[in-house]
């Protein structure tokens, strides 16, 4: 009788933690302004054109004039007149802290502050982090986000972007 009631048991945690992972999957895939600005910023410093998702209409652009196609090609630029890949002016962030510093239904204003680097291969980027190489650079931005259509989007000039790139 013991043996059925410890089968029981297991059961009843197997079925539990099958229940909670549900439950926090749902969770997390709730979108939120602070998970947007942050999604926003590592997509702005990595360079990655995915980052017009996170961007409100205005901000965005059309068609004619795309924001995120004409800051990529000023970095490429950039990185080509210093004699570098567009590799060398991508970068991580790390150790993002944000503030809410308003937020209602309709808008939100979100504080970031965090270290950003140089975009390099892992065990390069550990080896460095060993020996203290390679600069680490401090980002600091105060992010303006509306709801469009149920979506948090970033307004504004979010790192001085703006139509005029």
């Amino acid at each position: 009788m013991a043996n059925r009631s410890n089968n029981s048991v297991w059961i009843l945690v197997v079925i539990l933690a099958v229940f909670l992972q549900v439950v926090f999957v749902f969770a997390d895939c709730r979108q939120t302004a602070t998970g947007t600005a942050i999604n926003f910023s590592k997509a702005y410093f990595l360079l990655d054109a995915d980052m017009e998702k996170y961007m409100c209409s205005e901000l965005a652009g059309d068609e004619d004039e795309p924001v995120v196609a004409a800051y990529l090609q000023a970095m490429t630029d950039e990185a080509k007149a210093r004699g570098f890949g567009t590799g060398m002016v991508k970068q991580t962030i790390s150790h993002v802290e944000t503030e809410t510093l308003a937020q209602d239904a309709e808008s939100a204003t979100i504080h970031l502050k965090g270290l950003r680097r140089t975009c390099i291969h892992p065990v390069f980027a550990y080896v460095a982090t060993l020996f203290h190489l390679g600069q680490v650079h401090e980002f600091e931005e105060t992010l303006e986000l509306v709801k469009e259509d149920g979506k948090w989007k970033v307004c504004g000039t979010p790192y001085g972007l703006s139509m005029e790139v």
